[in-house]
């Protein structure tokens, strides 16, 4: 279970060398220690923490995942779109976790220079970039010594704290309304139709870019429709 319902099963016949767990998109899908410990158990896979823009209450319970399963020899690898959580883990515990940035913060930062974001990433320990747009695999590519991460099939193009599912603030009570579920908002005045998934607004495009430094690709699965 996480957060009260029940894990994914494997896909049939998947190859996957680690897993994802988390959101980038929505604070109340990030798990605490005992299901970040149920994943690796159902997963047999290095699990990766995937969170999102946070409010202090989330703090505890990504600091209780870190002194659980994070040491030396494992690091643990966190996405972050976080600064307050890019700033803890580089001041309590860089010796034990690898970040990564998320691409809501690296949407934020695209625009920074190139030294400012090199001095930034050494400061705080960011080794990875993930990135879902040809846009941003071709703006951090142009800083050395990162790996990258490109997502398919959803490119982001917002995100809100609003939900749009139960209509109250992310952070309340819960009741997982958007899980296994999308919603198509289709307008004239768009060029082509976004895709609600949890607490962000997607184009659905599905392509690995043929150029750019990819490492790895995470497959997020089709949605309900």
């Amino acid at each position: 279970m996480i957060n009260g319902r029940p894990l994914s099963e494997k896909p049939s016949g998947a190859k996957a060398d680690f897993v994802y767990l988390g959101s980038e998109f929505c604070q109340n899908l990030l798990p605490g220690p005992a299901e970040f410990g149920r994943a690796l158990k159902a997963f047999g896979k290095p699990v990766v923490l995937v969170t999102p823009f946070l409010t202090d209450s989330l703090f505890g319970d990504i600091e209780a995942v870190i002194r659980k399963y994070a040491d030396k020899k494992n690091k643990l690898e966190i996405v972050t779109n976080d600064l307050g959580l890019i700033h803890l883990a580089a001041i309590k515990y860089p010796l034990v976790t690898r970040l990564s940035l998320g691409r809501l913060l690296g949407d934020f930062l695209k625009t920074a220079t190139d030294a400012f974001l090199q001095k930034f990433f050494s400061e705080h320990g960011i080794s990875g970039v993930e990135a879902d747009s040809p846009e941003l695999l071709r703006r951090y590519s142009r800083l050395p010594d990162l790996t990258f991460t490109y997502h398919i099939p959803y490119s982001h193009m917002a995100v809100t704290r609003y939900c749009p599912w139960e209509n109250h603030w992310t952070g309340e009570k819960c009741r997982y309304t958007c899980l296994g579920k999308s919603k198509e908002l289709d307008e004239k005045r768009l060029r082509r139709p976004l895709r609600l998934v949890n607490c962000g607004y997607f184009i659905e495009d599905g392509k690995i870019p043929k150029s750019g430094r990819i490492d790895r690709v995470v497959y997020s699965p089709s949605v309900n429709r």
